[in-house]
């Protein structure tokens, strides 16, 4: 389980309560716990002491591993925090699932709290990418259907320039692909809405943003989260995600023209030095080209294992010296739209 979960967190692991309590108490407080069900049951009672009557510890939720069945666990344990029991023997991909979503249960609470479309928006294109994730790793084809509906209220919180606040509410999910995906295609849509875009064809392009990325789910684990820059070996893992994203979309029904070129399309460049095509100038879409910038901008601000989260100014003086590689006229649009938005942040992470 540690080797399964240190790809995507940092883990420390302790054979006894006794030996976690000090790390429990620590400077960092942990994202979450998990237990063996049986020492949970016999060996665990300061240690829930603590986590219980101390403030900052009670909302870290715990995954409980064991061999009895969900009945047992259910009659035997009765939490007042968020906890989650995974039956052994389970798949890694349950283990991590499983992780991902406790850890950012936290951060989905907090949209509870949100004006209602805001909320529905976020709350919606969680839902529907959890349904992406389990789809893709069944390999079936995916509910078009479904995400549209699911992009819709997101679309139109753009449209009523609440764009920022999605953004913002959305830092901090542990699930990066889905982060970045949500960012890109709020900011895809910002760039869309300000040339004219409307109605069914901008509901596309928000579409596009969501999934352009889908095939990130099929990259290994060790190469999505690295915590160090890829190696070459790495890189070429990493760069088939394009081909990944676009055997998705090939199964799936209702995938529109737009959504497929941009998919195939974000990581070009005018010049010829992008892939996966190494398309040039007049090749390339300009929903790509509305896709590629947003992409940049979105990775460079994200905050990552190997990187820290690039402040505003210092994310558009890299997209500055790419004249040659990305669309000029977009990307004066771009820094138009992204700081009307922020109006006086000076930062968007």
């Amino acid at each position: 389980m540690v080797s399964s979960l240190t790809n995507a967190y940092e883990v420390d692991f302790y054979s006894s309560t006794d030996a976690a309590i000090p790390a429990l108490r620590g400077s960092v407080t942990p994202g979450l716990i998990v237990m063996d069900y049986n020492l949970m049951v016999r060996h665990s009672r300061e240690f829930m002491k603590i986590k219980l009557q101390e403030e900052e510890l009670q909302e870290i939720p715990i995954l409980v591993t064991g061999t009895v069945d969900h009945d047992e666990f259910i009659h035997t344990v009765r939490m007042v925090c968020r906890v989650h029991y995974l039956q052994r023997p389970f798949l890694q991909s349950q283990l991590r699932e499983a992780a991902a979503h406790l850890v950012s249960a936290p951060i989905e609470d907090r949209w509870k709290k949100l004006p209602a479309r805001q909320k529905e928006a976020l709350q919606q294109t969680a839902i529907n990418f959890r349904a992406i994730e389990k789809k893709v790793r069944k390999g079936l084809g995916l509910n078009m259907e479904d995400t549209r509906e699911s992009c819709t209220p997101l679309m139109e919180e753009v449209l009523d320039g609440n764009g920022a606040a999605l953004m913002e509410n959305v830092k901090g999910h542990h699930n990066h692909t889905y982060v970045h995906s949500v960012k890109v295609a709020t900011l895809m849509t910002m760039l869309a809405k300000a040339i004219g875009i409307k109605g069914h064809e901008l509901l596309t392009v928000t579409a596009a943003g969501m999934l352009m990325d889908v095939g990130k789910i099929a990259t290994p684990q060790d190469v999505l989260n690295s915590p160090d820059n890829l190696d070459k070996d790495q890189m070429i893992e990493m760069k088939k995600h394009v081909y990944h994203t676009h055997d998705i979309l090939e199964q799936s029904d209702g995938v529109t023209e737009g959504i497929k070129v941009v998919a195939e399309q974000h990581h070009e460049k005018l010049d010829g030095s992008g892939y996966p095509f190494g398309l040039k100038g007049k090749d390339l879409n300009e929903l790509a080209r509305f896709a590629a910038i947003s992409d940049i901008f979105c990775a460079l601000t994200d905050k990552r294992p190997y990187k820290p989260a690039y402040s505003f100014n210092q994310a558009i003086k890299v997209l500055e010296k790419m004249e040659d590689q990305i669309d000029p006229f977009l990307l004066a649009l771009f820094k138009e739209i992204v700081l009307l938005a922020y109006a006086d942040q000076s930062s968007v992470h």
